[in-house]
This record gives structure tokens, sequence and C-alpha cells, in this order.
């Protein structure tokens, strides 16, 4: 199978920018195992290397201006993986909280969280917690962590809250609408992607906010995940702005 998309290797400055830079990037950060098994690698490194290559996407983001990053982190699937990983993981997820605390600051990087981290192990957690009030006042990027996510899941807890309004007669079913939905889902403030980006090679959403990417325009790589950089996004959002958004129309 051919790749979606070629990516040129060479740095690319920030003059080249686009002038149609997307305000909200979706990125399913795929590859990591995969990477980590291709050079020889434990696993544990692939992630690590995933970590970096997330902060450079960080960078690039902030740099073009794009005004929001949701990355999906850890899905609700991903627990059926082997135990030594996901312990592997939830490490990680805490020492990166901790460590990359003081670059997102520095950036005016804003991190939230969407998704039931209350599964995740205490340092996790509590490491996140605080990552997500030390960055709260910050305006310049949206970081959203899509931590044991499932997009089947939001849009049912949403539809169940719905219906709750409706048994304790605070709504009438004829009265539901889009804006309803969306409000009772995470982030019911942020605006659909307009550009998801798959590293990995493959060609699916994997339950990946499955209610907002009706028009969003999507980009699969072939490269994994750990080889992801400034340049790679730099050239996804010049793809982007040369597509042509008709949104049904």
């Amino acid at each position: 199978m051919q790749p979606a998309i070629e990516i040129a290797s060479a740095s690319v400055a920030p003059a080249s920018l686009p002038e149609a830079v997307p305000k909200h990037v979706a990125i399913i950060m795929d590859g990591n195992r995969r990477w980590a098994k291709a050079n020889g690698l434990p696993v544990s490194e692939g992630y690590a290397r995933g970590v970096s290559a997330l902060r450079a996407t960080v960078r690039a983001a902030a740099k073009a201006g794009v005004e929001r990053v949701t990355v999906y982190g850890f899905s609700t699937e991903n627990w059926q993986r082997d135990e030594n990983e996901i312990e592997t993981i939830m490490q990680l997820c805490a020492s990166a909280a901790r460590g990359e605390m003081g670059a997102l600051l520095e950036q005016g990087v804003r991190v939230e969280t969407i998704g039931d981290i209350d599964a995740f192990p205490l340092p996790a957690r509590a490491a996140l917690h605080a990552l997500v009030r030390a960055t709260a006042k910050n305006t310049r990027l949206t970081l959203a962590l899509a931590l044991n996510y499932s997009g089947r899941s939001e849009i049912v807890n949403a539809t169940r809250a719905l219906a709750a309004d409706v048994r304790e007669g605070k709504l009438r079913p004829e009265d539901i609408t889009e804006e309803m939905l969306r409000a009772r889902m995470y982030a019911p403030q942020a605006p659909d992607p307009d550009l998801l980006i798959r590293t990995g090679g493959d060609h699916r959403i994997s339950n990946f906010l499955l209610y907002h990417l009706a028009y969003t325009e999507l980009l699969t790589l072939p490269i994994q995940w750990p080889e992801f950089t400034e340049e790679t996004f730099t050239e996804s959002i010049k793809t982007f702005a040369q597509r042509q958004r008709r949104y049904g129309a």
C-alpha cells in the first residue's frame, strides 16, 4: 500500500508556514512499540521516544499558531495489553507530567485531560491533576490528553446525562439538540478538530473523537510516532492548507 503522504525530511523554516493553519489538530500517536521492535529496543524506549515526539509537536504547534492539540494517549482498549507494558505506560505518564511541567509553563501551554483517569494509579493521577492545575491559566495553546478515553463511551455517557434530564422532567425528548449532546461531553467548549493526523500507516480512527470528526481532514503518515518531528508537523499543516473543505456543500 502506498503511504498517504510523504513527509519531507528537510528542515522547514517558520516563514514557510501556510496561512491556513488549523485551529484544532488531533493526533493518534501510533507506532511506539513497532518503532522499538524495529530498532532492537525495549518497548519502554519506544514510549519514552514518543514523549519526545509529543514535546516536539507541542513546540511546533505553538509556533504555528494552532490553538488546540488533542492527542490519543491511552484508550480504554489499551487495558488489554501486557501488564508490564501498562505499568511502564503509567510510570511514564507520571514522570512525563512532572518532567514537562516547566517547559509547558514557559511555552504558555494549558493542559487538560479527557477520559476517565480515575482508573489510573495514584501517582499518575496525582501528577496529571497537578499539571492541569499548574497550567490552568495559560492561553497560548491547549494540549488535551485523551487518557483512558473511548469515543463510544463519551457518546453513551452524554446520552445517559440527557436521559436523566428527561426522566427528571428537565427536558423533553423532542427538544434535544446536537448542542445539548455536545454540552455533556468531555470538552464541550472545544471546536471540532480541523485535522486528524495518524502515524503508523494504519487507516482507521480507533474509537477516537467519534462524534467530533464528522468533517475533519484525515492524514495518515507512514512513519512511526517516535519519528514525528517539528518538521513533520509543519509539513502536515501545509498539506492541510491545500485541502478544500466543503462540509457537505
